[in-house]
């Protein structure tokens, strides 16, 4: 699998070892949980790291909704003399 590019480098040395100790099912679910926790970190970054830049495009929407709305008020004491 390693050879072929199917699997990580670290996944490919965990089944190395898994294949010289002779236990090649328990070196397997060590990988998956190894890629498990991988992938939740990720996930847990993603959020982090998203959500204020989420947040900053919805402020900058509904400040220039509320903008939009204003303006005919604007114009409206403007043309009054």
């Amino acid at each position: 699998m390693g050879t072929a590019g199917l699997a990580t480098p670290v996944a490919a040395r965990m089944m190395a070892v898994g294949e010289r100790s002779g236990d090649m099912g328990r070196m397997l679910g060590e990988i998956a949980r190894f890629h498990d926790d991988e992938v939740a970190r990720f996930v847990d970054w993603f959020t982090r790291a998203f959500e204020p830049v989420l947040m900053a495009v919805l402020g900058v929407a509904i400040g220039f909704v509320v903008v939009l709305m204003y303006m005919p008020i604007f114009e409206l004491a403007g043309n009054i003399k």
